[in-house]
């Protein structure tokens, strides 16, 4: 599968970015941030380390932990979802969401100097969020020819030539880098889902966003070969690579 192809399938790049209210987000990075480093530093190696990797044994930990979530909740909610929702309804679903993170995104292209992307997604926000009934219908693209991008603080640290650093797995936010992992702190403070006041809307609209978006991912589970974890990181690698290079590289699945 290309990248452009899995891109078109999965806008968003980090499951659990944006999923905490923002007062309480660089609270909880920073603890994980810190809890992950004392982790690595006290554990003996049983992994080779590589260079982009240097943390892989309780990177591997961390990933057993999030399977178990994915295992346990996560999957078998998104299937249900899958199976009981009509292919309408969740076009609609996957739209409102796309159209939520352009804001982010439009953020993140005025701060890379991406001026005429902007100028494009504002379009693209204004027209979905009234024609497109508050984003349930994609108006903007097929009428307008007013295509989405996608944008986050980490590809502007990229922009910006902020180092990757080491590879790292978070628990419940998934795979990242470093430089990807606090950047997840920008992109919540300008996001509207973590923004939003009201508790119980704002839970709602998170619960619905996660499985939502397992659910666009299922098939990605069956490209999987060989060694999972090894599988994930050089594809997560690649991919950010892809994306920090504007689409000027091809990702390749291969088996480890």
């Amino acid at each position: 599968m290309k990248t452009d192809e899995f891109d078109r399938l999965v806008p968003r790049t980090t499951l659990f970015s944006l999923y905490l209210p923002v007062r309480k987000v660089q609270v909880y990075l920073c603890i994980v941030l810190a809890s992950f480093l004392i982790m690595a530093s006290m554990t003996s190696s049983v992994h080779a380390a590589t260079s982009n990797d240097p943390f892989e044994n309780v990177n591997r930990v961390t990933y057993k932990f999030n399977q178990i979530l994915d295992r346990v909740f996560f999957k078998p909610a998104a299937k249900t979802y899958g199976r009981i929702t009509p292919a309408f309804a969740k076009k609609g679903i996957r739209n409102f969401f796309r159209n939520l993170d352009d804001v982010r995104i439009i953020f993140n292209e005025v701060l890379q100097l991406k001026f005429h992307h902007a100028a494009s997604d504002i379009g693209r926000l204004a027209v979905n969020s009234t024609l497109g009934l508050g984003g349930l219908i994609d108006v903007a693209e097929p009428v307008f020819n007013l295509e989405k991008h996608n944008e986050d603080f980490g590809q502007t640290l990229a922009s910006w030539h902020v180092p990757a650093g080491p590879y790292l797995v978070l628990p419940f936010f998934g795979p990242g880098t470093l430089r990807d992992s606090t950047s997840l702190v920008v992109d919540s403070l300008v996001h509207p889902i973590p923004r939003t006041d009201h508790v119980e809307t704002r839970n709602a609209l998170i619960t619905s966003d996660v499985i939502d978006f397992r659910e666009a991912i299922l098939s990605f589970d069956e490209l999987i070969t060989g060694d999972e974890y090894l599988f994930v990181r050089e594809w997560y690698l690649q991919h950010r690579e892809y994306l920090n290079n504007d689409g000027n590289a091809q990702v390749s699945f291969v088996e480890f």
